[in-house]
């Protein structure tokens, strides 16, 4: 549902053409993240609070296929889900994301930093259109044990005496609704016709056809119902400095642990807390990665990765403001 990443290890991404010293001077090291271009589109987040016990949420479901569907890479989706659910009980960082996203009731929807209620699809629309002080893409990298992330930052509006962070959150897409046993209960609960509830290993399936987008059914009925874009976890490892080296010894490289919020934008800016327009951060002078290490899972999902760019509000709450995002699906 977003950008595919076709990328190979991260050895493969870094080459060095030998030369002698009557030969042509040799080829530069390639940078992971070089071919990317940051552009000044506005990404809106569409947060959607969830839960596999909650009767109505197939609605909630229903309108992230149909936005989904809509407008496709040009929005961040993420599924939070709350209370007696095995994925907010196995993933601590949806605590987090929901105090910041507070609600009442389940479904409920925030486009960036307004609670929407159970009306994203106008909302989320209308976001594309906003102009943002920062740009962002991400690079991917796959191996045995984790994502590598590599993020490429533009700024697009000078900024002074604010804080930016940055982050990269885990998603889970395609996990059937059915339940796996050892108490990895999956199924969704509903009230509504649109949803048959599953029973044990029986999945959840959708009864109707759903997501009517132009006349066409996105969700068709008799499809089992999957749990999609759900955040499971984020990187907990960010590695600032980079070598042309393929010796990890000599690596003039920082590591920092990171919290759910990630890594402060003024520890990779050689300004601090001033941002200027047009500087641009996660290239070779500026260099910087995510680590998020692969869950052990107790179903089959696929992966996507979401990169956000948070501000810490000046209210004294501690809270953070959306900014600009993007997600990268894993293969």
């Amino acid at each position: 549902m977003k950008k595919i990443i076709a990328l190979g290890a991260v050895a493969g991404a870094m080459f060095m053409t030998s030369c002698d010293t009557n030969g042509p001077a040799g080829e530069p090291v390639t940078y992971p993240g070089d071919s990317l271009t940051v552009s000044s589109t506005a990404r809106p987040l569409v947060i959607e609070t969830t839960g596999t016990w909650c009767q109505f949420c197939p609605n909630g479901a229903e309108l992230m296929t149909m936005i989904d569907g809509v407008l496709g890479d040009s929005v961040v989706l993420i599924a939070n889900h709350t209370g007696n659910d095995w994925f907010a009980q196995n993933a601590p960082v949806t605590g987090t994301i929901g105090d910041n996203f507070p609600t009442s009731g389940v479904p409920n929807f925030y486009v960036n930093n307004e609670d929407v209620g159970q009306s994203p699809t106008a909302a989320a629309g209308a976001a594309t259109l906003a102009e943002v002080a920062f740009g962002l893409e991400a690079d991917v990298v796959k191996d045995s044990t984790r994502l590598v992330v590599y993020p490429r930052v533009k700024v697009l509006e000078t900024k002074l005496d604010q804080v930016y962070m940055i982050q990269s959150y885990l998603l889970l897409n395609g996990v059937e609704a059915r339940d796996y046993g050892n108490g990895v209960d999956l199924n969704q609960v509903s009230s509504v016709p649109l949803v048959t509830t599953g029973s044990g290993a029986t999945p959840t399936t959708w009864a109707q056809d759903a997501a009517v987008v132009g006349g066409v059914a996105l969700i068709k009925s008799g499809t089992i119902y999957t749990h999609d874009e759900t955040l499971f976890g984020h990187a907990t490892k960010a590695v600032t400095g980079w070598t042309e080296s393929d010796d990890a010894a000599t690596a003039d490289t920082t590591v920092t642990t990171l919290g759910a919020w990630g890594m402060n934008l003024g520890d990779i800016n050689p300004l601090g807390g001033a941002y200027a327009a047009g500087d641009i951060y996660g290239t070779r002078y500026t260099p910087f990665q995510f680590e998020i290490e692969l869950p052990t899972l107790p179903f089959d999902a696929d992966l996507s990765v979401a990169t956000i760019i948070w501000q810490l509000r000046q209210d004294g709450s501690g809270d953070y403001d959306y900014v600009n995002g993007t997600v990268n699906h894993v293969h």
